[in-house]
């Protein structure tokens, strides 16, 4: 999935919901971020998450933000602008612009999951990070994600719809065995869930719904089927019979 255009724009606002802001507060806690490191954001999108480090790690630090999308870019630009710490370029995780082992720590917040070679990208990482650096990736097991409210068959057609959206859409269960292949160790584990039972623009699910729908009408889906989906959803929440639920993982690596 390309996140340019309204794909993009989509993938901003949902940035910017309550729990993504949770979920920031979990990366930040287990990075754990010192005055004056260096730290890369591989997909680090509009920079909410890079602008936080930056600040973290003072302007002696680098908070270095790559991110293929120049939308993207652009958006993390805007946003990370007063923070001296902080510097954007575009770029791809498989063939980083830094020489070996410069920083402390890097981060891939769903990022790792849209990478066709996930053992080539991490390799690069480890490349790119001291020994003993920190690799913090969080991804999602997109087959526990639970909608409950619309009908059942619109359901069923977006989330078809959505499998294709990753060459990894459960990356979390297949992760381990690829970090230790690519030099890492210390492996962990920690659920960052989201549960919503109201569908409101404040919510991971309002805005992952729209995105999903968007994708889904690239991918063939006809417009109104989508729309009636987003329709279906809103009638659930004024029923009071809107429910959804995902576990995102961070998984944690130590560079060996």
């Amino acid at each position: 999935m390309d996140f340019i255009g309204e794909i993009a724009t989509i993938q901003q606002r949902l940035a910017a919901c309550q729990e993504m802001a949770a979920r920031r507060h979990a990366v930040l806690q287990e990075l754990a971020p010192r005055r004056g490191e260096r730290v890369i954001e591989v997909g680090c999108g509009a920079g909410f998450l890079l602008r936080e480090i930056g600040l973290a790690l003072g302007p002696h630090g680098l908070a270095a933000g790559v991110d293929i999308s120049e939308d993207q870019i652009a958006a993390a630009a805007r946003e990370c602008a007063h923070v001296p710490a902080v510097k954007p370029m575009v770029g791809d995780i498989r063939v980083l612009d830094y020489p070996d082992e410069v920083f402390d720590a890097a981060v891939a917040v769903q990022v790792v999951e849209y990478i066709e070679d996930v053992p080539g990208a991490l390799t690069e990482l480890r490349r790119v990070l001291k020994p003993g650096g920190r690799f913090h990736c969080l991804a999602t097991n997109w087959d526990s994600a639970f909608w409950h409210g619309p009908e059942a068959t619109l359901t069923a057609q977006i989330a078809r719809a959505w499998d294709a959206h990753a060459p990894w859409p459960n990356l979390p269960a297949r992760l381990p065995p690829m970090l230790v292949t690519a030099g890492f160790g210390s492996i962990r584990t920690l659920p960052v869930p989201v549960v919503n039972p109201n569908l409101h623009e404040n919510t991971f699910a309002y805005w992952a719904a729209r995105l999903m729908a968007a994708y889904a009408v690239e991918q063939g889906v006809d417009k109104a089927q989508a729309q009636a989906w987003l329709d279906a959803l809103d009638e659930a929440e004024q029923a009071d019979e809107f429910f959804f639920s995902s576990v995102p993982i961070l998984t944690t690596a130590i560079a060996v």
